[in-house]
């Protein structure tokens, strides 16, 4: 599809959005940390909130935890939502091992910004926050908003609180911020945490029999998984491909000479749309209370399993040839971007949204998830970040026409 004209409107906000002040501010969040485990997001939403605020909008802060407040932000219009909303979230992963130098000091380099949340995802609220200014200044009554969560790389508190006490509200569409090299994902699975934990009777080493082993017990859990994801893959969704497992983390037992009485064990479960997380630990219990029954183990009689659901997050899918995404794929493309349009294999907080204030829903950023995000030297290009600002704004301007009110007669 061929890039469109732009109108004199688009041309001055466009004009706005300047390249040396984006950097900025993408280097003042990501100076502000909020390593998660390990710190809070504060320094990071009283940025967002002073910047915001000076702008114009209404923005309310909801502390979800000490130190970790949601912000709600919303300019244009009425100021109390409403339009196009765009999501974000202000914690990032650890810093780790390996970088070059300090994590959380912003540097450019060949044309890059380097730090910890440059891409994921201190960039992308960075160049949201930049359309919003651009396009109130040109157009005060267009209703803009943006959503900025606490905790979703971890246990996802910040959106399940979100969800449980914001009203539904009138958006027409929801832009996530997250990093995609700029390519519009139209959906994603949804992904579910659990714990098990493994009781078993502890022995000698020399008469194992006496006991029952939690690990071995595990074992037969494993070759479970395998089983389920074989079936799975032979059930995958047409667009968003299979439900998949992962174990994550296996811990148990007390010493080399000791049946092991105790293991614990983390899985990673993503889901398809329409499955319940609930339902699919229990149904996982049941088949490996059935599955030790009849295993050629020590002591299966006495081995006890639990599980708990730690988190959800549920996917979402859109019409790939709905207005929403061929609106974004038009305003990248006329902002100097391919326009591309891809399914993501992570999972994101934009199925929350989608599910709760049900509107069109996608997933589109700066930067690259799988070669940047989670890594050390973590960076953005630059020229990406003012690209998505770009086209932020230049959607965000056609969206609110597209979706104006019929007048009455």
């Amino acid at each position: 599809m061929a890039t469109a004209p732009l109108r004199p409107l688009e041309t001055s906000v466009l004009a706005e959005i300047d390249r040396a002040r984006l950097v900025e501010l993408t280097g003042e969040l990501i100076a502000a940390g909020g390593e998660n485990p390990g710190g809070t997001e504060a320094a990071t939403v009283a940025i967002l909130d002073r910047v915001l605020t000076g702008l114009g909008a209404i923005v309310h802060l909801d502390e979800v935890a000490p130190g970790r407040a949601n912000l709600t932000a919303h300019l244009g219009g009425d100021r109390t939502g409403g339009g196009l909303l765009f999501l974000g979230h202000s914690d990032v992963v650890p810093a780790g091992h390996g970088w070059d130098a300090d994590a959380f000091t912003p540097r450019e380099k060949q044309g890059r910004l380097i730090g910890r949340g440059a891409t994921d995802m201190k960039g992308g609220l960075a160049a949201v926050i930049a359309a919003m200014a651009a396009v109130h200044a040109h157009h005060p009554q267009l209703p803009l908003s943006l959503v900025c969560t606490v905790d979703e790389e971890a246990d996802a508190i910040g959106i399940a609180h979100y969800v449980a006490t914001e009203p539904v509200g009138s958006y027409t569409g929801c832009v996530v911020a997250e990093p995609t090299d700029l390519v519009a994902i139209v959906g994603c699975r949804g992904a579910a945490n659990f714990g098990l934990q493994i009781t078993g009777a502890s022995a000698h080493a020399g008469r194992p029999a006496d006991g029952a082993s939690a690990i071995q017990a595990a074992a037969e859990i494993i070759a479970e998984i395998g089983q389920d994801t074989e079936r799975l893959a032979a059930a995958a969704h047409p667009v968003l491909g299979a439900a998949t497992w992962n174990i994550g983390t296996i811990a148990g037992g007390h010493g080399t000479s000791i049946v092991p009485d105790t293991c614990e064990m983390s899985l990673d479960r993503r889901l398809l749309p329409g499955e319940d997380a609930h339902l699919i630990l229990e149904h996982l219990l049941d088949r490996i209370r059935e599955r030790l029954q009849t295993a050629s183990m020590p002591g299966r009689e006495k081995i006890t399993v639990r599980g708990q659901l730690q988190m959800q997050m549920p996917g979402f899918l859109t019409d790939a040839d709905s207005a929403v995404v061929a609106g974004m794929r038009q305003a990248v493309r006329d902002v100097s971007g391919a326009g591309e349009l891809g399914i993501w294999t992570a999972s994101c907080e934009g199925g929350y949204m989608a599910e709760h204030h049900q509107v069109p829903t996608l997933v589109l950023g700066p930067g690259e998830i799988n070669t940047q995000a989670h890594q050390p030297n973590e960076s953005v290009e630059i020229d990406d970040l003012l690209t998505a600002a770009r086209a932020y704004a230049l959607f965000a301007l056609r969206h609110a026409s597209n979706n104006a009110p019929t007048p009455s007669h």
